[in-house]
């Protein structure tokens, strides 16, 4: 069995992507805990970027949280990430694309600037800007749930990573400005996705911390 640490911070939505897909799949890994304010060496050496999550597997580093999913998804098929239509699967990795681009981003770039600052290059307005095109995105989410029976973004009665993707969102949303989410008036199937999606057991991964990272 190889040896796995992930390279994450509690408060990463993406990093929390992956948690929550190891949490899917049951595979034990070992989560290393960065501070975002001062990263190790070893983080830069591993990912250029200097970002997580990345994971370390055979002496190989692995960066970005899709690309770490589809390893899993490779090497522990069960039960799987995607569908096994493979014109399904593409448009599943495509609302998966959306989910992190127009609703993870948006919420938690917006919580990042206002809580660490904002850029030299930042508009001054940019925090509300990003809220309110979350908010735009709720009848888009709206429509691509009634495109299909059940729950999910695919339908079926299983999440695909397209959903897991959101459950940081579903998670730190109600916590952190629950003014932000979906009215259920108005949408009512996307507050029911990101009710389930917090209902799953792996949501608790979404908290889950690791071991302090190296200097």
């Amino acid at each position: 069995m190889s040896s796995l640490r992930l390279w994450s911070w509690h408060l990463s939505p993406f990093a929390g992507k992956v948690r929550v897909a190891f949490a899917e799949k049951r595979v034990e890994v070992e989560l290393i805990e960065i501070d975002p304010r001062h990263r190790s060496a070893r983080l830069r050496e591993l990912n250029p970027t200097n970002r997580v999550p990345v994971l370390e597997v055979d002496g190989h580093a692995i960066p970005e949280s899709s690309v770490i999913c589809d390893w899993l998804d490779d090497v522990h098929p069960e039960p799987p990430l995607w569908p096994a239509d493979p014109a399904a699967r593409a448009v599943a990795r495509g609302r998966m694309r959306w989910v992190d681009d127009e609703l993870t981003r948006n919420f938690f770039l917006s919580m990042r600037k206002e809580a660490f600052g904002l850029d030299d290059t930042d508009h001054p307005e940019v925090v509300a800007h990003l809220r309110s095109q979350l908010k735009r995105r709720w009848p888009v989410a709206e429509g691509l749930l009634g495109h299909h029976d059940g729950p999910w973004l695919m339908g079926g009665e299983q999440p695909t990573l397209a959903d897991l993707a959101a459950v940081p969102l579903a998670v730190r949303l109600p916590q952190w400005r629950a003014d932000l989410a979906p009215d259920p008036d108005a949408y009512p199937l996307t507050t029911a996705w990101l009710a389930q999606l917090r209902e799953r057991p792996s949501a608790a991964a979404v908290d889950h911390r690791g071991e302090p990272s190296p200097a």
